[in-house]
């Protein structure tokens, strides 16, 4: 999961994604205790997302005007050079 499209998300779909990732995990760590899981890493993975989901949900919460991702900048004419063309 990208922080881009994150914070592109409104705040119920980040607590409902909040709310997936801790009940994802918690399968995962009852798959784990139980011998079932087969790929460790995506407890990893699940821990990570989870990581951003907050990190966007507290950043919307400090600075609302930071909710909505930044575009960039225009790209600036290049300035040419003395004795170049314009072909």
């Amino acid at each position: 999961m990208k922080m881009k499209d994150l914070q592109g998300l409104s705040m119920p779909d980040l607590q409902k994604k909040l709310k997936d990732s801790r009940q994802e995990l918690f399968n995962l760590r009852f798959q784990m205790a139980t011998g079932q899981l087969q790929n460790h890493r995506q407890i990893r993975h699940v821990r990570e997302d989870l990581a951003q989901i907050l990190t966007t949900i507290h950043l919307t919460e400090r600075n609302p005007e930071l909710a909505v991702a930044p575009e960039a900048p225009a790209p600036r004419a290049r300035r040419r050079r003395a004795g170049e063309d314009k072909a």
